[in-house]
């Protein structure tokens, strides 16, 4: 789900973009709107793409214990890790939630736009929502022994076993 997101915001991005550099030097006319709402989809791209990455196990954590600990006891490093980052995520997410409901309790708009920007903050809690639930997957899957690993962890556990 993460990836069609990602590619839909980043062609949305893209397609305004063009459209205002196109509208600013061939017809010399400024389109503000499509700055503003170009700068919403990167920050919600921003936010998809954390999730995505907690997807795949590419957000960001010390690899270091990988690599020096016993696979058995990084196992479990990795999982306190894991429970940390989404006890973190669950906090965010949390406050995030509070902020948006502030935000639009007060009925604030964009400046150019006037998109309600609350919807524009709703991004902090589904992103790291969706952040608490991949790492959780991760964590659940990690402990069937179906997880996704990297190439790097596969030759590196095939030089221990071999």
């Amino acid at each position: 789900m993460e990836e069609t997101v990602c590619v839909i915001l980043f062609s949305i991005m893209v397609i305004l973009t063009f459209v205002q550099v196109l509208s600013r030097f061939v017809l010399n006319l400024s389109l503000g709107w499509s700055e503003e709402i170009s700068r919403f989809l990167f920050v919600w791209l921003v936010y998809m793409s954390a999730a995505m990455a907690a997807k795949h196990r590419r957000h960001i954590r010390v690899e270091l214990i990988d690599q020096f600990l016993p696979r058995g006891l990084s196992k479990w490093v990795g999982l306190v890790s894991d429970v940390l980052w989404i006890a973190y995520a669950v906090v965010v997410a949390f406050l995030g939630f509070n902020i948006m409901q502030m935000i639009m309790g007060h009925g604030q708009l964009s400046p150019a736009a006037q998109l309600p920007m609350g919807w524009i903050y709703f991004i902090i809690p589904v992103g790291f929502g969706l952040i608490a639930l991949r790492v959780a997957q991760g964590i659940y899957a990690r402990f069937r022994g179906n997880d996704e690993i990297s190439d790097e962890e596969k030759l590196r556990r095939v030089i221990e076993e071999g």
